[in-house]
């Protein structure tokens, strides 16, 4: 690979020596836009140069990119028509030129990057066109001929009719491909992200300002007769000409930008201390850049905290970062930054260390993750339960004994003496077991909590305590069923412990429910043992800081 873009280079510069030296400089007999002034030739000479300049560095930087050998033919199609206009030159040089030189548009529009089915029927257009005209052009018999009016080595007949039929096809590809080139710039700025607007604006800008004027010269050609001393024609021409001046700058701009962030990934493995994912994006300067890691034996990915990632979207590209044939990491990037071989290579030879770390820390997180969220389902499970078993005791034994407490009342209405007074025993047990199992379903799962909310079954349970009981600031906001279970249930467990008065306060703070409970005794920190379990199944925390607890439940 290195091989070949030396003798690219060595075949690039001579190319670019012989157009220094041996092209001629301006003078009285005008046969191309470069001989109508010195600051033409000058002009023509840098936006050359700096095209082929562009094109060697490019091709250096980015090898496996397609700008650089595309920037390169740009050049040298631009320097084509120079070869044509050479009077008393080799034949073989100008008709050359003559074939070379319409390619341009074509070469701009892959610059831009459209659909790829554009592309080549642009080429294939432009090539069928150029050599009909090598073939059937006859340049004496031209009579629009200004440039080269004397050689064609390529012609097989002259056909003069066949080759006004090419010629007006080739001016009217020429208006499509220079529109089409500003279309694609347009749509390729407007829908990028900011991060890639701001990579390709210094490419794509100037691009577009290249379509407009090639579009607006072909459109010239097709009602006038070129000659580059008129004003709009010589107009064009400057135009485009510091047009692919800024291309070649801004191919420059984003060759030094790629060898920028290869610096920058490199330095990946000195800031260990930052999460890989951040200093991935501020090298590539790309804020929604993802780093994601594939679990061992499973689908999933996760980021680096261990929870579920999901990457991609439009505009985004995916580089899968591989050891041993295997990835271990997942880059999501704006597609316009450098291509995933690139950023592989450079991420896997500079953080190697930082990506296997990451990747083995984020893999314990998941477990971890993993292991939360079971201990959540099997509280959540025993909620349930607790519930079920709350309703199947209301909904049938309670109404049972409720329903045997009122056919011993209706019995003892009518009876008299012992059995009278054996009913009324019967009835009271019955009553004293309907208390119960209705203080035991209380027990096992409030219904006022399922039904009316958190602070409503505290009030409850603050009025039927068997001591004071001090509701302080109580949320009347509803929270999922767990958040609002393990809240009640560790109020009931300081009530059970409470020494003394006991004060309550729940409030939310942001994204966490805080329950605050304090008798002076130690009473509460007794209950928050008892749900330390619950709690944290939740993604919670408790802290005691003597007689006082403070709980925190996630609950958004």
């Amino acid at each position: 690979m290195r091989s070949a873009r030396v003798v690219v280079s060595v075949l690039v510069l001579a190319y670019a020596l012989a157009v220094v030296l041996v092209l001629p400089r301006s003078g009285p007999l005008i046969t191309s836009y470069a001989r109508a002034s010195d600051a033409a030739q000058a002009l023509a000479l840098v936006c050359g140069l700096a095209l082929l300049g562009a094109g060697l560095l490019t091709l250096w930087e980015r090898p496996r990119d397609a700008l650089g050998p595309v920037a390169l033919a740009a050049g040298a199609a631009w320097f084509a028509t120079d070869w044509v206009g050479w009077e008393g030159g080799p034949p073989l040089a100008r008709s050359l030129g003559m074939v070379l030189a319409p390619l341009l548009p074509a070469l701009l529009l892959q610059l831009a990057s459209p659909p790829r089915p554009l592309v080549v029927a642009g080429y294939a257009a432009t090539a069928a066109v150029s050599l009909g005209l090598a073939l059937f052009r006859d340049p004496f018999e031209d009579e629009r001929c200004w440039s080269n009016c004397t050689d064609n080595v390529f012609l097989a007949r002259a056909d003069e009719p066949v080759a006004r039929v090419l010629g007006g096809l080739s001016v009217g590809i020429a208006i499509v491909l220079g529109l089409a080139l500003v279309a694609t710039t347009v749509r390729r700025l407007a829908g990028a992200s900011p991060t890639g607007r701001r990579a390709l604006w210094p490419l794509l800008a100037p691009l577009a300002i290249a379509g407009a004027a090639g579009a607006g010269y072909a459109l010239a050609l097709s009602v006038a007769v070129e000659d580059p001393r008129r004003t709009g024609f010589a107009a064009l021409y400057l135009i485009r000409a510091v047009a692919l001046t800024g291309v070649a700058a801004g191919l420059v701009w984003i060759a030094t930008r790629a060898r920028r962030t290869r610096a920058a990934v490199a330095r990946v493995a000195a800031a260990r201390a930052v999460p890989l994912r951040d200093v991935l994006a501020q090298a590539l300067r790309d804020p929604a850049l993802e780093v994601a890691y594939p679990l061992p034996g499973s689908d999933r990915t996760v980021d680096a905290r261990g929870r579920p990632a999901a990457l991609g979207g439009s505009g985004r590209a995916l580089t899968r970062i591989v050891r041993s044939g295997r990835p271990v990491a997942i880059v999501s990037h704006d597609a316009t930054l450098l291509d995933g071989p690139e950023l592989e290579r450079e991420i896997g030879a500079a953080a190697r260390l930082a990506v296997d770390n990451e990747r083995l820390e984020a893999v314990v997180r998941a477990h971890v993750e993993d292991l939360r969220a079971s201990r959540a389902r099997i509280v959540e499970s025993g909620d349930l339960a607790r519930r079920r078993l709350e309703r199947d005791l209301h909904d049938g034994a309670q109404q049972r004994l409720l329903a045997l407490s009122f056919e011993l009342r209706l019995a003892q209405a009518g009876a008299q003496g012992g059995v009278a007074a054996a009913l009324t025993e019967a009835a009271g047990e019955a009553q004293a077991s309907l208390d119960e199992l209705r203080e035991l379903a209380h027990g096992i799962y409030p219904a006022i909590l399922a039904e009316a909310g958190l602070e409503a079954a505290l009030q409850t349970l603050a009025e039927a305590a068997p001591l004071p009981v001090e509701l302080g600031d109580i949320t009347g906001e509803r929270f999922p069923a767990s958040v609002e279970t393990a809240a009640y249930l560790l109020v009931a467990a300081a009530v059970e412990e409470a020494g003394g008065h006991l004060s309550v306060a729940v409030r939310r703070d942001g994204r966490l429910l805080r329950i605050s409970l304090a008798d002076g005794r130690g009473g509460p920190a007794a209950a928050a043992r008892r749900l330390a379990d619950r709690v944290g199944a939740l993604g919670g925390r408790i802290d005691v800081h003597g007689g006082a607890v403070v709980a925190e439940l996630p609950c958004a």
